[in-house]
This record gives C-alpha cells, structure tokens and sequence, in this order.
C-alpha cells in the first residue's frame, strides 16, 4: 500500500496528457495455462478480458475477467475475476505492460482418479503479467504476455500456481 501511494505521489494526480500513454485500455487475450496436478503437467486453455484507465502517467487501475477451460476448447470452465494494478507504456508503436492482480477463479480440476475427483475449485489468486504489443491502428493493437498466478486453498494433488502464454487484441483510447 505504501508503494501505491508513494507512486501516486510522484507521478502527480494529473490525467495522461502524452503521446506515450492510453487513458483507457481493453485487452481480449487467448491462451494456454499449465500447472501440475497430482505431479502431472497439464495444460489448460484460458480467456482472459481486462480494462484498466490511466489515473497517472502509465499508472493504470483495472479490473479483468477470466475463464479457465479444463480442456480445449474451455470445456467446463471455471470462472474467475478481481483487480489489478498495471503500468502501461508506449513507444513510438510499441506498447509494454505489466500488472499485478488479485482476486477469485474457479480452477476446472481434471479427473486424475479416486484421490481427485473431476469439479471446479474456487481459490483466492495473486498474480502477475508482462505483455508486448505493437498498435497497427489508432486504437487497436496485438498483445502477447506471460503470465503467473498463485492458488490459495486448493486441495491436495491440486496446483497451488501456474503459468500462462497468452495472446490476443488490445484496444487503447488515447
């Protein structure tokens, strides 16, 4: 929290008046997440939207919405959302983003036998992301970005994290 407010005071309470900043962001990305369950890798498929408005500099505040499949494609998903903290950056083309997230998803557990049965698990998360994209247009770009997350409270032979590759559109209002 210290940290958050320590940024909010250097950065100032001003509205993004650059070129190298959005006011507001969209992103719809599409990928694979994989963790081990019962000490078996497994990938999983995920959706993943956000939204996130610039409140100073590259400093973003945001929400998301997420869907993990527990096959391809999103079959049984569970679902999940919370809120996230970005810093979000342009140069020329370029756009560079990084977030910290938190907050709740149902994690589609496969049927690995008698000790783990086949449901969805709801977990409290943490996570993070690092993304790359190039803005073809005014308002539209590509993004892909790595991703990490942390279960809370999964039970046993379940994954406690996993991690993501992802993909997809990013909308930005300047």
């Amino acid at each position: 929290m210290f940290i958050l407010l320590s940024s909010l005071g250097v950065f100032g309470f001003a509205q993004p008046a650059s070129a190298e900043t959005d006011v507001v962001v969209f992103d719809g990305v599409f990928g694979g997440t994989v963790s081990k369950f019962a000490g078996q890798r497994k990938w999983q498929p995920t959706l993943w939207l956000d939204g996130s408005y610039g409140v100073a500099g590259p400093l973003h505040l945001g929400a998301y919405f997420q869907w993990i499949g527990r096959s391809w494609p999103l079959e049984n998903p569970g679902f999940g959302g919370g809120a996230m903290i970005a810093l979000r950056g342009n140069i020329k083309k370029l756009r560079l983003s990084g977030a910290f997230t938190g907050g709740f998803l149902g994690v589609p557990l496969p049927s690995l036998g008698v000790a783990l049965p086949s449901y969805v698990e709801r977990s409290g998360t943490i996570g993070s992301f690092v993304g790359i994209g190039y803005g073809f247009l005014s308002w539209l770009g590509l993004e892909v970005r790595g991703r990490w997350a942390r279960y809370f409270r999964m039970p046993p032979g379940a994954p406690n994290h996993a991690w993501s590759v992802e993909a997809g559109f990013s909308f930005f209002i300047d």
